[in-house]
């Protein structure tokens, strides 16, 4: 062997990029098969394995991927060298379903196979029976086998070094029972001989693939926009038909320019392959051949609520402060805001002087969420104040805005004690509370503190007469109709919500399968209800009037003897002062 070989041999062995582009077999889009060349997507993939590697770190990455631009053959590619490079590792590729893990899986059956490079003395890289249908043993010592995301106690069959997660945006169930936190609870993550690769198209904004993508932490993210690929472009049969390609251009296809730059050959491609793969439906496009991460993820769902309006209110909201506390109520019945990090509420907004205001209540579900199997995950408590739309001495009008809510599961006597706080600190604004499941435990302890509470007109079903009961009662009729109104309020812009935690709600808020609106799965729908409830119900609010100091009188003191001075004396009756034409105090 000569010093080129060698050397090649060496970089062979450390190096998967360069493996890939040497003695990796691939089949292309016609089924041929043929050595690879590495695409855009597939450089910064084995660009950040590398980077794990030097600095000897656990190699975790997530990949937003365009439809069918290899991002599973480089996942397979990276999985197959590191388990030939690292000997005795137990690898693990799980997909939404079936189909996909045998389809993925044989990719890395055909490395296994088809490779040629000297890794051992025997020159071979399978084990005798090593290829197996669930599994592949390689002389390494190391195993790779596959299973399905939907499957029972899919994977936790054992500690894994190499984790494969395909479609993870497809997977069943989400929340806090996603299948990807018991795989993820299964992988070794101590060093550089870890290596766990997740990768999908998007699926709207829910679940543990978009949660993960959008939070910091230890993932690299790893995405490719349609244009970067070099054969993401189709070229004219001449100048002409490309002019006419220009004039015909549609406003979306001129925003691509003005945002991205790109150029027509690839915009030709984009239209061609709009109305030939996503039979026109720019949703599905930008679901399979993202321009970018956010646009993708918003676009790949079916949400109620209008996702543009959403993303700028999110823009708006990033730069929002607040202030963390609890609410309670002092002497007097007067509410306070106490700021305390340990707190339930975060409050954008204090009360000001002439302000409308009204408290929407959307209580926890309890017992009933824990009927469902869903016991780990159950809803929250919602309370939000609403402050009234209104316009200046200026003239200016302002839209309906959120000022402060609280977000917990804690108990219905307590959670009482809040909304009193809150209600009192914002002028003894209206109550709206949900009175479904547990809302009539709090309606009760409402009433009883003498708190203004919304009353709905109701029919006796015994005597047919109108009633009047308190609380706000949720059915499929008054769901739809607070919705459906919402909806609209977003699309006209009549409203602003800082917080972000609402704001991600809302994009989760989807048309299942059966046209029903809900949450997505594994995501709740606390503040969304809430909101709705208090926006169909804006005219309600009450005025908020500021405290003002009152002339202190005998019938004042006698009433309440415990008026006191600023320096904690109390003050003598009026006539006993005016007598002595002096202030005396005791």
């Amino acid at each position: 062997m000569t010093d080129k070989e060698q050397q090649l041999a060496d970089l062979i062995r450390i190096d998967p990029e360069v493996w890939f582009g040497t003695c990796a077999v691939i089949k292309d889009k016609r089924g041929k098969s043929i050595k690879p060349q590495a695409n855009v997507l597939q450089r910064r993939m084995f660009e950040h394995y590398r980077k794990c590697q030097l600095e000897g770190l656990p190699c975790k990455m997530i990949i937003l991927k365009p439809r069918q631009k290899g991002a599973s053959t480089c996942a397979q590619a990276l999985t197959y060298h590191h388990m030939r490079k690292y000997p005795d590792l137990n690898g693990s590729l799980m997909g939404d379903i079936s189909g996909t893990s045998d389809k993925v899986f044989e990719i890395y059956r055909r490395y296994a196979e088809n490779d040629d490079f000297p890794w051992d003395e025997t020159g071979h890289n399978l084990e005798d029976g090593g290829s197996l249908a669930d599994l592949i043993k390689l002389r390494s010592g190391s195993h790779y086998g596959k299973e399905t995301a939907g499957s029972k106690n899919a994977g936790r069959s054992g500690t894994i070094q190499v984790g494969n997660m395909t479609e993870t945006a497809f997977w069943p169930m989400g929340g806090e029972r996603d299948p990807a936190l018991g795989y993820l609870q299964s992988l070794y993550d101590g060093d550089s001989v870890s290596l766990v690769v997740a990768d999908s198209t998007p699926n709207g904004p829910a679940g543990w693939f978009y949660r993960t993508w959008v939070q910091d932490n230890e993932w690299a993210k790893i995405f490719a926009a349609w244009f970067e690929f070099g054969d993401s472009k189709v070229p004219f049969r001449n100048d002409s038909a490309k002019r006419e390609f220009v004039e015909s251009l549609t406003d979306d296809e001129k925003s691509e320019i003005d945002r991205f730059g790109v150029n027509m050959e690839q915009l030709h491609w984009r239209r061609r392959v709009l109305q030939d793969k996503c039979n026109g439906d720019i949703s599905k496009f930008r679901q399979e051949y993202p321009s970018d991460p956010e646009e993708c993820f918003l676009m790949s769902s079916r949400p109620r609520f209008h996702m543009p309006a959403i993303a700028e209110m999110s823009k708006a909201a990033k730069t929002q402060s607040y202030t963390v506390g609890y609410m309670a109520v002092q002497d007097h019945k007067k509410g306070a805001f106490k700021p305390d990090l340990a707190g339930n509420w975060r409050v954008y907004e204090e009360p000001e002087h002439d302000s409308k205001y009204l408290i929407s209540i959307d209580t926890c579900t309890g017992e009933d969420q824990q009927m469902q199997g869903l016991a780990a995950d159950p809803d929250f408590h919602s309370v939000q104040v609403w402050k009234a739309p209104y316009e200046d001495m200026h003239g200016d009008w302002y839209v309906a805005r959120l000022v402060a809510i609280h977000h917990s599961r804690l108990d219905i006597g307590i959670l009482a004690q809040e909304v009193e706080g809150a209600t009192r600190w914002y002028g003894n604004a209206f109550v709206l509370p949900e009175v479904n499941n547990s809302g009539l435990a709090l309606l009760k302890y409402l009433l009883e503190m003498g708190l203004t509470v919304y009353r709905r007109r109701k029919i006796n079903k015994s005597t047919e007469m109108v009633e009047k009961s308190f609380g706000w009662s949720t059915d499929k009729i008054t769901r739809k109709t607070v919705i459906d109104h919402m909806a609209s309020e977003l699309m006209e812009g009549n409203f602003d919500i800082p917080d972000q935690d609402v704001l991600q709600e809302m994009k989760v808020f989807v048309i299942n399968d059966r046209g029903k609106p809900e949450a997505a799965p594994g995501h709740h729908d606390d503040h969304v209800l809430a909101a709705a409830i208090a926006l169909y119900n804006m005219d309600l609010a009450t005025t908020f009037k500021s405290h003002r100091k009152k002339r202190l009188t005998n019938r004042m003191l006698r009433k309440n003897p415990t008026l006191m001075c600023p320096d904690g004396f109390m003050r003598r009756p009026l006539n006993e002062v005016l007598r002595n034409k002096r202030v005396v105090v005791s």
